[in-house]
């Protein structure tokens, strides 16, 4: 994915209040639009793992400025809130503020005939957690603080995702999507339309007897600020999904317990993947987004990796 288009900036609201909703997340979050916006879009070239259009609405892709019009896709990433967006750390180490944007909204890149457009936003500030550790990613995240609130009024293809509470039980089959490739190594190709898979989540001890069988061998731990979801045959995150979100539906209320963060390949048999555990990472996260009152305010008033 190489999007070339036009950038769009606005001026930042003040921002004056906080609020956090009985569902763990900053808002009004966590729905998912199964059917799309405005229903489904009719293309022969989509299929069966093609996301309709706003179904996932906090998906955002995380950009390199090449230019005033160009850019280069770095990675995927979740909208916590209307200032915020949560994604890999290893995705941003090598990146300052100023190199990036983000682009929320997006679906079809090689289309801009789509019911709304999609908004593109400079970048504040960058926090990688303290205790990211890029050996073997431990504490694999990073808060991305946007240069001015998403406007979510006017854009229903854009909100924000729910949180899981610290230690909350994550099981059961959930969704990870990106415009990643869709096979490992030089055989698979980048997608040109967000793509979703559903997967298993793997309770610690299963996902590290996993692991232990693999080339990380039987000395292997898995550090509590990772989860496991996955190992499923040809079905998994890949080469370019990191920082893309791990989202489950829970009680109704789509959360993101997890971002890409690392595997071993790319759905391969038994294998799973390796994503950032946000519940574990909650206190973390609060304690920066409330900081700025979580987005909210004038407007709401009345190893390295083998997959990046």
């Amino acid at each position: 994915m190489q999007p070339i288009y036009p950038s769009q900036s606005s001026h930042s609201p003040q921002l004056s209040s906080q609020h956090i909703d009985s569902f763990g997340g900053y808002g009004n979050c966590g729905k998912r639009h199964a059917v799309g916006i405005h229903g489904r879009v009719q293309n022969l070239q989509y299929h069966e793992s093609s996301t309709e259009f706003g179904e996932f609405p906090w998906q955002v892709a995380i950009l390199k400025r090449l230019g005033p019009a160009d850019s280069l896709y770095v990675c995927g990433g979740a909208l916590i809130s209307p200032n915020f967006i949560a994604t890999a750390a290893h995705c941003l180490k090598k990146y300052g503020p100023q190199d990036l944007k983000v682009r929320l909204g997006e679906w079809d890149v090689h289309r801009e005939d789509e019911f709304y457009p999609y908004v593109e936003k400079f970048v504040d500030d960058i926090i990688i957690h303290p205790d990211f550790f890029a050996g073997s990613l431990l504490n694999d995240i990073a808060l991305i603080r946007l240069d001015s609130a998403v406007d979510l009024r006017n854009s229903p293809h854009i909100a924000p995702i729910c949180l899981p509470e610290p230690h909350e039980h994550i099981a059961g089959r959930c969704f990870v999507s990106g415009w990643g490739k869709n096979a490992f190594g030089h055989q698979g190709e980048f997608q040109s339309v967000l793509t979703k898979v559903d997967l298993p989540v793997l309770n610690p001890g299963e996902c590290e007897h996993a692991l232990k069988r693999t080339r990380l061998g039987y000395n292997y731990q898995l550090h509590p600020s990772m989860i496991c979801a996955g190992g499923e045959p040809g079905k998994d995150a890949c080469d370019g999904d990191g920082g893309s979100g791990l989202v489950c539906d829970m009680r109704g209320v789509w959360k993101v317990v997890g971002l890409v963060s690392w595997g071993i390949g790319c759905g391969q048999p038994g294998i799973p993947g390796v994503y950032t555990n946000m519940a574990y990472l909650r206190p973390w996260i609060d304690s920066h987004v409330l900081r700025f009152g979580a987005g909210f305010g004038q407007q709401f008033n009345s190893f390295e990796p083998e997959f990046g």
